[in-house]
Order: structure tokens, then C-alpha cells, then sequence
């Protein structure tokens, strides 16, 4: 947009605050606000100043950096009281442009490195958002006691162990059994309204309140973006209802763990290079190929949390092995089974809520063209396909 149409947006809205939103290293939402005044060809030019090492991203003797707003990723945000005027920012050094090692500037440069080689025009990437609603979660981080004590939403507080619901009972579950289904229409319809697509929601296998939210298929960038908006409005229109929305990996014991599971594929044109006779394309397999490779190292990325290996096990539908199979939920890559060949896409399924949305995207795609530039040939390294349990 450009600065007259913000403006205009901005007074048709009532809008009387900007917010300026940047991730971390780990992913976490930073935020500052300016009055609506504000709103200047400098300040899209120029930023605001903000200290980077207070990001993870510079020490803190080099630290000086601007958030710079990206008018292209900007939103009303109606859910706050007058409403606010949000953009995402790139963080850049005054006077030099971008910062390299800024998560949203490394998901620009892998965006833009694709085209670049001529493999393909772009990447797509639809991202599953799984999560836990919670009635309560009290965290204590003392000397003497160190823990969580979660409450879930659904099932009766106070139930032993060996009472607790089936773990693997409330995969599409509805009607009364369904009490989280507010809270995911109302995120829903909100992303909608800030253009964000949204495929689908509902309730996931966990039984004790675990929820899904499937984003659309879009370019790297803006999936990422799209997934760090989404996760903070999970957070948001929870606590409006009283309920806390849980993004651990693994937060309660026995139960499924959450997963941010990545839909990914490339495009020449409007032809899917997925796509093959025979189910996935030469090209697709390198590229799973890249992923399986790399699996070890991507791991730093997309399941970069301890309790990421908590989830990490064998019987929850998580991956545990590097391999791949086709409707294979056992597997790190799964190939959807009720696809044709011009929606063909894999599934990476290692990735959960902890990591950083920019750098996990742009890792594997990364991954993913390693793969295709060497060949790597995943079935002549017995990487699959695998049809039965990897369990097992």
C-alpha cells in the first residue's frame, strides 16, 4: 500500500495507534507503538530505532538497528479498543538497508534465491498451526520448585492418570465435545479479514483441548508471515475467552504433542513441479531428498526446543525416523495420498510451534534445493517409501 492509502485506511478505521512488530531469534513477537500521527513517508523510509542484541541478533556493543515497516504487510487490527494500524518490520542497520541475519530478511533472501538458480519461480507453503486451549497454566520457575500445572479445557480437572480420556478419541471431534470451536472461528475469521487464507480448523486427536488451524498455500514470506500473525491471534482471542492457548510441543503427558507441520512445493509458471504419472515428480523426490539429508541439522531449526524432543515419540502420529512414505504419518515427509498430480505436495512433518517461522520456512527450502542441485536420490537410499509403521 502506499502511504495515501494507509492514511486513508487509517482515518476510515479510527485508527489512533501504529504498532510495529518484529520476531526474535526464537520467533517471539517484539512490539512498539507510535501515535497515528506518526504515519510518514520517514517513518516508512527511516524506522524506529530499537536495540537488536535485546533480539538475540547483534551484541549489544553493535546493537543500534531501525525497524523499518513494510507497507505490503500491514493490517487493521479490530480486536483492539480504538483499533490499531499493525505492520511487520525488517530490521535493518541505519543507512545500510536490511540486516542479512534478521529472520524476515533470511526469508527474503531464500524467497529470492529460488528464481535465481532457475529451478523454479517460487515456493509455496501452507503451514498446520496445532495447539492446546487450557482453562488455567500456572508455570513456577524458583530455587525450590521448578514446573508447570496445566488445566485442560476439556476433560474433568483432577482426574488420576489411568482415568484420563484416550489420547487418540478426539481427532474431528464436535457438537458438545468440541468446546475450543469458538475460539478457532473467531481466529479464523479475523485472518480472513486481514486477507490471510485460511483452508480449514478443527479439533486434532489430543482429547484434552488440542485444536488445528491449517493456513493456505502461499509464498514462503508470506506464509511465515502469516503463521507468526496467526499464532498471536490464537493467543489473543483465547485469553478474551477466559482460556489459555498452549504452543508447547508437548505440554501435558500422554497426550498427542502439537506439531506446525509444513505443506510445501515449487512452481514454474502455473505448472506444479511436483507433479508426476506417478505421483510425485524426479524433482520432488530430490527435494524430499534434501530434507531427509538435512533432517539432523534442520532439527536445530524446526524443533529447536527441548520439549520439542518430548513430542519427538513414538505412537503420537510424530515423526521418529528420517523417511518417507506416502499417507505416512509415521514418517518425517509425508506425500498426501488423496492429491492428483497437479496439487501434488509434500509434508514435513518434524517442525511444532517453538521454532521461528522465518528461519524453519527458509531452512527447508534450503534443504530442499540442496537435494535438487545434487541429485539426492531418497528411495536408492532407503529413505522409502515406507508403507507400514515406522513404529514398529
Amino acid at each position: 500500500m502506499t502511504l495515501a492509502e494507509l492514511r486513508a485506511l487509517a482515518q476510515e478505521e479510527g485508527v489512533e495507534w501504529l504498532e510495529l512488530r518484529a520476531v526474535d531469534l526464537c520467533g517471539r513477537l517484539r512490539s512498539l507503538e507510535l501515535p497515528a500521527a506518526a504515519l510518514s513517508e520517514k517513518l516508512l523510509a527511516e524506522g524506529v530505532g530499537a536495540d537488536a542484541s535485546n533480539y538475540g541478533l547483534a551484541a549489544a556493543e553493535e546493537s543500534d538497528m531501525v525497524l523499518l515497516p513494510d507497507p505490503e504487510a500491514a493490517w487493521v487490527d479490530r480486536l483492539r479498543d480504538p483499533p490499531a494500524l499493525v505492520f511487520l518490520c525488517d530490521l535493518a542497520r541505519p543507512g545500510e538497508g536490511p540486516y542479512p541475519l534478521a529472520p524476515r530478511t533470511v526469508a527474503r533472501r531464500a524467497q529470492a534465491l529460488l528464481p535465481e538458480l532457475g529451478i523454479a519461480g517460487k515456493a509455496l507453503f501452507g503451514v498446520e498451526i496445532e495447539f492446546y486451549l487450557l482453562d488455567s497454566l500456572f508455570v513456577s520457575d524458583s530455587p525450590l520448585r521448578q514446573g508447570m500445572e496445566a488445566i485442560p479445557l476439556e476433560g474433568a480437572p483432577g482426574l488420576v492418570e489411568e482415568s484420563l480420556p484416550r489420547p487418540h478419541t478426539a481427532y474431528h471431534a464436535g457438537g458438545v465435545e468440541d468446546r475450543g470451536r469458538r475460539v478457532r472461528e473467531r481466529v479464523c475469521q479475523i485472518l480472513s479479514g486481514w486477507g490471510v487464507p485460511v483452508r480449514y480448523h478443527h479439533h486434532e486427536v489430543g482429547s484434552l483441548g488440542q485444536m488445528e488451524i491449517e493456513l493456505g498455500l502461499g509464498p514462503l514470506l508470506a506464509a511465515a508471515d502469516w503463521t507468526v500473525m496467526a499464532i498471536d491471534l490464537v493467543r489473543r482471542v483465547a485469553a478474551q475467552e477466559g482460556l489459555v492457548a498452549c504452543l508447547l510441543p508437548k505440554p501435558l503427558y500422554g497426550q498427542p504433542g502439537s506439531g506446525l507441520h509444513l505443506h510445501q512445493l515449487l512452481l514454474k509458471g502455473e505448472e506444479n513441479l511436483f507433479g508426476g504419472e506417478k505421483g510425485l515428480s524426479e524433482l520432488a523426490l530430490n527435494y524430499v531428498g534434501g530434507l531427509l539429508q538435512h533432517g539432523r541439522a534442520l532439527s536445530a531449526l524446526v524443533s529447536p526446543s527441548t520439549n520439542s524432543y518430548r513430542r519427538l515419540l513414538p505412537g503420537f502420529e510424530a515423526p521418529v525416523h528420517l523417511a518417507f512414505g506416502a499417507a505416512n504419518r509415521t514418517a518425517a515427509v509425508r506425500i498426501p495420498g488423496y492429491l492428483k498430480p497437479g496439487n501434488a505436495r509434500i509434508e514435513y512433518r518434524p517442525p511444532d510451534p517453538s521454532c521461528n517461522p522465518y528461519l524453519a520456512l527458509s531452512a527447508c527450502l534450503m534443504a530442499g534445493l540442496d537435494g535438487i542441485r545434487n541429485g539426492i536420490d531418497p528411495v536408492a537410499k532407503g529413505w522409502g517409501p515406507w508403507e507400514g509403521s515406522l513404529y514398529e
